[in-house]
């Protein structure tokens, strides 16, 4: 078992970053992908929470990596140098899909995908032109991988109102609305056996048992690589996932995405659903 280190890809990118300017270009043509700096808005307003993303276009066969890549990769991560009183937010990324790097099971996205980065603007902000440099690490993989590097910028515009803008803001307003909904109602447990966590999910009367079910996990906690054999009863889906050899410490909580090809809510038609579910021992 093995993973790609943050150290590693920088090392192995940096050579190929391009050079340091007075301002970096906003996008980025890589082995196997192409990144661009973007935002939802040309024009932000004091106190403004909007939003930086990364636009990755994957060439045919490549795919680079969710927040948690599993067995093998790196996460895309855009990391801003920010203006004095701006303040950044948690990165959204899209729901991920089950990808392979050659025979390995992992976390990620072969189709164009957007990872976003809310930022809030200082109360007092005069106007005029606000840059923001944004040093973006990835990993796209086919058959091998390709560490990449680039500094990125954008320059916004401050003044008194909000201009959205009219090429982006719409990418941006679905990724939003892919954020998985916390799934309620159902009874959810997981109990911790030796080297596994054994999950079972049980849906309010009323609702049916989605089908084909995945589970990802946030945090690493489960491995990403083995088969998930989920066994369906009449009324209650079960599943023991694999430990990961490289689980966070003093987990309490298993904490991840349930996908199924149909819905997991009678009243929300989103295949993904987020759970956060208290770890307990499981029987000797």
């Amino acid at each position: 078992m093995f993973r790609f280190l943050p150290v590693l890809l920088l090392s192995c990118a940096l050579p190929a970053s391009p050079s340091c300017a007075a301002e970096a270009p906003a996008s980025f043509t890589g082995k196997g992908l192409s990144v661009q700096l973007i935002s939802d808005a040309t024009t932000i307003q004091p106190g403004q929470t909007f939003h930086l993303g990364l636009w990755l276009r994957h060439d045919p066969g490549y795919h680079t990596y969710w927040q948690n890549p599993g067995l093998a990769g790196v996460a895309t991560k855009p990391v801003p140098t920010l203006p004095p009183g701006f303040t950044a937010g948690a990165l959204i990324y899209p729901p991920p899909d089950k990808v392979r790097m050659a025979s390995i099971r992992v976390h990620g996205y072969e189709h164009d995908v957007l990872i976003a980065l809310p930022i809030t603007a200082p109360a007092s902000l005069p106007p005029g032109p606000v840059n923001i440099p944004v040093a973006t690490t990835w990993m796209a993989c086919q058959r091998t991988c390709n560490p990449g590097f680039a500094t990125l910028s954008l320059t916004l515009n401050a003044g008194p109102a909000t201009v959205a803008d009219p090429l982006w803001s719409s990418k941006f307003k679905e990724l939003l609305h892919s954020q998985p909904p916390a799934l309620q109602g159902w009874t959810l447990t997981a109990q911790r056996l030796e080297k596994e966590i054994e999950l079972t999910a049980t849906p309010p009367a009323g609702t049916l048992l989605p089908d084909s079910p995945q589970f990802f996990s946030f945090d690493n906690l489960i491995c990403s690589h083995p088969v998930q054999h989920w066994e369906k009863s009449a009324t209650a889906w079960r599943v023991r996932l694999e430990l990961s050899d490289f689980l966070p410490a003093d987990q309490t909580k298993l904490c991840g995405l349930l996908y199924s090809p149909g819905s997991w809510q009678n009243t929300q038609s989103s295949p993904y659903a987020s759970i956060a579910v208290p770890i307990t021992p499981g029987k000797p």
